[in-house]
């Protein structure tokens, strides 16, 4: 998910987020205060909280919203983008947070959550939808991390779309909460470690027939630009690709952060804007 911005008040705190007119129209800065937290699988926490303003905003009820948690000066000043899984139209969300081993901001700051804390948090922008199908099939491709966002866009699926998905996610539960539609397959990928790094790439290599199909797709960078690059070598175009990187094995979010305030920067210097802005290309 992309975080750029121009007439450059960059975030002094950790010094990666970037804000710039053009990119933060329509955004709120808002704060938000935690009224529940559960554990649905083992790899989910999930988190429900109320906005206190901004909430007559049609986006917050779009497909696949992004927002970003602002995560405090007790954790660097650095913040973190998210996807609102659940909107109920008067302010309330939810949203998940994949848990991992290690240590790292995000693992503490929801380690130290409480019901009633407050976060602030920016936001709502719509993120990438289903790309139209025009009478293809649509194929998915995503790790643990995409679930929000597909589970967001099933619950808005367009009508008579079918196609195939494929999730690579040693959580079981997780698969199972994903809304079924008829017409749309969907198969877990059972990965356990990095050593099945790629397996959303083999699998998109083994489709036939892909003037056939748009598709979507979410999860780690590398392996989503390799999807992407491979689908362009096979002749499709830019529209019929709807593919986001959302993390980098063995890079932290705080740095690629900084790597796209850095390309951002690159673009506006030549004069671009931000529909110039691939973040799926930024080198990380």
């Amino acid at each position: 998910m992309a975080d750029g911005n121009q007439n450059t008040q960059m975030a002094s705190q950790a010094g990666t987020r970037l804000r710039e007119e053009e990119h933060d129209r329509e955004l709120h800065e808002v704060r938000a205060i935690v009224e529940a937290i559960t554990r649905p699988s083992r790899s989910i926490l999930r988190v429900s909280a109320r906005l206190v303003s901004s909430t007559d905003d049609p986006n917050w009820s779009q497909p696949n919203v992004a927002f970003r948690i602002h995560l405090g000066a007790d954790y660097g000043g650095i913040s973190r983008i998210y996807t609102v899984r659940d909107y109920d139209g008067s302010g309330c969300f939810t949203f998940d947070v994949v848990l991992h081993e290690g240590e790292s901001p995000m693992m503490r700051w929801t380690s130290a959550l409480a019901i009633g804390d407050s976060f602030e948090l920016t936001g709502p922008r719509p993120h990438l939808g289903i790309p139209e199908a025009m009478g293809r099939k649509v194929a998915l491709f995503l790790d643990e991390t995409g679930i929000p966002a597909l589970h967001s866009l099933l619950r808005q699926w367009p009508a008579g779309i079918t196609g195939k998905g494929w999730v690579a996610t040693k959580d079981a539960e997780a698969f199972a909460e994903l809304p079924q539609i008829e017409g749309l397959a969907l198969m877990r990928i059972d990965v356990q470690d990095d050593a099945e790094a790629d397996v959303l790439l083999s699998q998109a290599k083994r489709m036939a027939d892909a003037a056939g199909w748009a598709v979507w797709g979410a999860g780690e960078r590398r392996e989503m630009r390799s999807i992407r690059q491979h689908f362009v070598g096979l002749g499709l175009n830019k529209q019929d690709l709807a593919i986001a990187g959302y993390w980098r094995r063995g890079v932290s979010n705080t740095e690629i952060d900084e790597r796209r305030k850095q390309d951002y920067q690159r673009v506006l210097a030549r004069g671009g804007t931000l529909a110039d802005y691939d973040d799926l290309a930024v080198e990380v």
